[in-house]
């Protein structure tokens, strides 16, 4: 009598155990390729650290270690003061669909230091953003 029972119980949550766990293929559609996530490397520079120009122009090279997006990729370039943190406007950097390529930073003051921020997205994938590089770059002429 106790077989009666629990039989049907048993046969009921052993059916729905294994139909929930069955993977439908409509529930898990194909693929879309992602974009590798985006890696750079600055080669020319010391990161986190200070650098030196010899002028008011210092010229770095930017090396992406990822697959570039088909769509390109686009840079943020932000150059603040070390104390202050006092905005100096360069120009845009165009957009990158080689590798490598390199970034000119203009207007540096004489014995100045300034932090240079460099970061990555893809135009293909706004969430595609590589991680932010930070350097600092002092210009050591007297003119």
């Amino acid at each position: 009598m106790l077989l009666k029972t629990f039989l049907p119980a048993f046969l009921a949550i052993t059916l729905i155990t294994f139909s929930s766990c069955k993977k439908k293929k409509r529930d898990n559609p194909a693929p879309n390729p992602q974009e590798e996530a985006l890696k750079f490397e600055l080669p020319d520079v010391q990161e986190g650290k200070y650098n030196m120009a010899l002028d008011s122009t210092f010229t770095f090279k930017v090396n992406i270690t990822t697959k570039i997006p088909d769509k390109g990729v686009g840079v943020t370039l932000n150059v603040v003061t070390e104390t202050g943190n006092i905005p100096l406007a360069q120009d845009a950097v165009p957009d990158v669909t080689a590798n490598p390529f390199s970034i000119t930073l203009h207007h540096l003051k004489p014995l100045k230091t300034y932090a240079v921020t460099v970061t990555l997205a893809s135009f293909g994938n706004t969430a595609n953003t590589a991680t932010p590089k930070v350097f600092y770059i002092t210009n050591k002429s007297n003119q």
